[in-house]
């Protein structure tokens, strides 16, 4: 979860955020990276609970860096129980990574090429890692991206793009959440349609019931999957209401 949409006062995970993480979760075991990476970097890592639930899954050995330049004194003071092991700093830490993780977080920052290129620069090892997430489709934009400080939404081409000419080369894409894609564009439909602003609630505003939480994370889980199992059996990518990318360094990366 983001900062800006972290709630002062905490219900319970948005179900999106739930079946989110568990969809990477998979992911990088499935392409190997949970036993391989021993040094990790997550890039925004907003309130750390994706870290929490990936450093559930690394062994000891491990380390896991949140980096988020709005992190305060909260943060940085007096750690939760469930981010023991995990180091969290305001500062670009030092030295190289094997994984650097960039969930939800390019779209926030103006010059999106720049930044990745200063991260993959700064903080990558040689032969390490880069996956990346952000929000689909630039015709989705809307008063939810604004209210979010988003400066834009991806296709997967234009992903792509942003991420060569940030000297990376994609060797794994897909998308996921497509039953959701036309929820949403529907929702943006009757935004422009009406001219009027609908209520943005984010991830922190969530207040559906356990039960509910319960059923809709079951639907999406299964659905995200899906999308899984077609990416290992080369399948298209889905479009999605999200799109993700992992690269290697352009010189070492394989196209796919």
């Amino acid at each position: 979860m983001d900062l800006i949409e972290r709630p002062a006062e905490f219900v319970r995970r948005h179900p999106w955020e739930v079946a989110r993480a568990r969809f990477f979760l998979r992911l990088l075991e499935r392409l190997g990276c949970l036993s391989t990476t021993t040094a990790w970097l997550d890039v925004g890592a907003g309130d750390g609970w994706f870290a929490s639930q990936l450093r559930a899954v690394l062994p000891a050995t491990a380390t896991l860096v949140c980096w988020d330049v709005h992190y305060g004194d909260a943060e940085l003071s007096s750690p939760a129980p469930e981010h023991a092991n995990i180091v969290f700093t305001a500062q670009r830490p030092p030295g190289a990574f094997d994984g650097v993780m960039m969930l939800d977080v390019i779209e926030h920052v103006e010059d999106d090429v720049a930044f990745v290129r200063d991260v993959v620069g700064d903080s990558l090892a040689e032969s390490g890692w880069v996956l990346v997430s952000v929000p689909a489709y630039q015709g989705l934009f809307s008063d939810h991206d604004r209210a979010l400080k988003h400066y834009r939404r991806y296709s997967p081409r234009a992903l792509r793009a942003t991420l060569e000419s940030a000297g990376l080369t994609v060797v794994a894409r897909g998308g996921l959440f497509h039953t959701l894609l036309p929820l949403r564009s529907a929702m943006v439909l009757r935004e422009r349609q009406r001219r009027t602003h609908l209520p943005q609630t984010g991830l922190g505003g969530w207040h559906g019931s356990e039960r509910l939480s319960r059923a809709i994370v079951f639907a999406l889980d299964s659905e995200t999957r899906m999308s899984l199992a077609m990416g290992t059996r080369n399948f298209p990518p889905l479009p999605g209401l999200s799109t993700c990318a992992l690269c290697r360094r352009a010189s070492t990366g394989t196209t796919s």
